[in-house]
């Protein structure tokens, strides 16, 4: 069963942008709901070789609307510059423990989007659900790291392959 990630982002101007996040160790982090991401490097589709750079589309979010939400609007309106994002993924262990097992961290990211949405109300499976908003981030860098052993991988705009 999957748990809810923690994002905590640092803006260039504004600085910690904190969520409403009160579990003890990830006080102000912002709660995320749901994660997509995607990279695909371009093929032909006949002979399966490359055919172009890798593409990474934004990072999306889905989180509940919290006070972070007129700050990462803001950052959005403006185009301000995430100096850092990092979202920290969880699990239950073997031994029925929660852990941190693997982490995304983006630098110099942009907010590229905001979509503030509502489940239907009338919908029994959607009653738990609170007022929702996705957020999407393009980031020059990401780097990913499974957290035992600290195995990471990471790609750069700046640094073509």
């Amino acid at each position: 069963m999957p748990m809810p990630l923690y994002a905590f982002v640092q803006a260039k101007n504004q600085g910690k942008i904190e969520g409403s996040c009160t579990i003890k160790g990830r006080e102000g982090a912002i709660q995320v709901q749901s994660f997509d991401y995607t990279v695909d490097l371009p093929k032909n589709p006949q002979t399966g070789l490359p055919t172009g750079r890798r593409v990474h589309n934004p990072i999306t979010i889905t989180k509940e609307i919290d006070k972070a939400s007129p700050k990462l609007f803001q950052a959005l309106c403006t185009g301000e510059q995430m100096t850092k994002v990092t979202i920290d993924w969880y699990r239950i262990n073997p031994q029925g423990k929660e852990e941190k097992y693997y982490t995304t961290e983006l630098e110099n990211a942009t907010i590229v989007a905001i979509r503030d949405w509502m489940p239907n109300v009338l919908k029994a499976e959607d009653r738990q659900m609170g007022h929702m908003e996705d957020v999407s981030f393009a980031f020059e860098k990401i780097t990913v790291t499974w957290a035992d052993g600290g195995i990471s991988g990471e790609d750069s705009w700046n640094n073509p392959k």
